[in-house]
């Protein structure tokens, strides 16, 4: 879940950068509050100290009047995109796809790992994890990590790579699918009763990362 009035700071981060880079001169609250939609220069200002206090945004002088708010390199990093790496099945049979024209903000709370490990978007197609609160269009970010834990909602690349998945995950030992030999397989579950749970040798299902985030964005934009 995205933090709580994030969306217009994020918004007042990424029209800063825009139009640091476009070389403009630096706003004022009231005209960055206009910039995102923001009709009260109080409720502007109330974001802007959040954002200096994260350490996000520094006001040049020592009036600290309203202009000279600029990014820090913190912020910089704040408004960059993360990029939407593809689509994925939540369902099955859906081909990994590239998806090069779209990219999704999120805070840098949900954007980096304390671990360092690295994070991505996917956004889903399908109705299969309905239960775990995946709806189709929603956008998943995922954290990088070949062995979760049992249970664990994963993203798993099939046959080679040729199909890409979304479900919960658990490990077996014995006899698995429809006349399957001994051995270890990993049982793939969905969370709708419409969909049958999907099981296959380990070898042929290669574990891209744990979901570690559920972005629904508004009705009206998914696709």
């Amino acid at each position: 879940m995205v933090p709580e009035n994030w969306g217009k700071r994020m918004e007042m981060l990424r029209y800063l950068a825009r139009l640091s880079a476009g070389g403009g001169g630096a706003p004022t609250v009231r005209e960055l509050g206009e910039a995102v939609g923001l009709r009260s220069s109080q409720t502007a200002h109330k974001h802007l100290k959040r954002l200096e206090e994260a350490g996000y945004v520094e006001r040049e002088g020592a009036s600290r009047r309203a202009r000279g708010v600029r990014l820090t390199e913190l912020g910089w990093e704040a408004a960059a995109e993360m990029p939407l790496l593809g689509r994925i099945a939540a369902g099955r049979g859906l081909e990994a796809v590239a998806v090069d024209d779209e990219s999704f903000y999120l805070p840098p709370e949900l954007r980096l790992s304390r671990s360092g490990r690295r994070r991505y978007a996917l956004r889903t197609v399908g109705q299969s994890m309905t239960g775990a609160g995946i709806e189709d269009g929603d956008v998943l970010v995922v954290e990088e990590d070949e062995d979760p834990a049992d249970g664990e909602v994963v993203v798993v690349l099939l046959r080679g790579g040729e199909e890409v998945t979304v479900k919960r995950i658990f490990r077996e030992s014995g006899e698995g699918g429809e006349g399957g030999e001994a051995g270890e397989f990993v049982r793939l579950r969905p969370e709708n009763g419409d969909h049958e749970d999907l099981v296959v040798p380990a070898e042929e299902a290669e574990v891209q990362g744990r979901v570690v985030y559920v972005v629904h964005p508004p009705r009206g934009r998914r696709r």
